[in-house]
């Protein structure tokens, strides 16, 4: 799409992980799909930026949120990732597009190649017309490496591909 306009969308784990039983929420990752496609039938480039990965995968883990440690988060990242991707794939298609997975870490927005690599990465699926979904690869990184939270990571998301729009999803309170 030359010329379009570029949105990122950063959406919060307590959207997309139902918070007692940490499950994906279905309605509302259909309802922002759908949005999505609103959204590029009117001309904008989207990228997701999502959170969920780690609230999704604590259930295999046997772990809760208020318990879970650094090790526990890792573990968790690494067993939700499949299943937030998928669900983000399977609704997707209900809606003819497709999506592609994006994992980042604080080097890779900090190393001029490394992010160049990311830049022309994405920049390559929204050529192929594939939704880019950009997530911290949370199972490698340490309070040391991180990017931050999400927030930062679709602020830096945003700056990278030269979005006109950044719109954060979340249940939690604004300061």
């Amino acid at each position: 799409m030359l010329n379009s306009k570029r949105i990122v969308v950063k959406i919060g784990s307590s959207r997309l992980a139902n918070p007692g039983l940490l499950k994906p929420v279905w309605e509302f990752i259909q309802r922002l799909l759908e949005d999505v496609t609103k959204l590029r039938n009117e001309g904008f480039e989207v990228i997701i930026c999502s959170s969920g990965a780690v609230a999704l995968g604590l259930n295999m883990i046997g772990e809760r949120p208020e318990t879970a440690g650094l090790r526990d988060k890792q573990a968790a990242a690494a067993c939700g990732m499949p299943l937030l991707l998928n669900a983000y794939k399977q609704v997707a298609a209900e809606f003819g597009f497709d999506i592609a997975q994006v994992l980042v870490t604080l080097r890779d927005m900090e190393d001029r190649k490394r992010f160049l690599n990311t830049k022309n990465t994405v920049h390559r699926l929204i050529d192929a017309d594939i939704i880019p979904i950009v997530n911290e690869n949370d199972s490698i990184t340490n309070e040391e490496i991180r990017v931050g939270d999400n927030d930062r990571l679709a602020a830096k998301v945003a700056t990278m591909v030269q979005a006109e729009h950044r719109v954060i999803l979340t249940r939690i309170d604004g300061r």
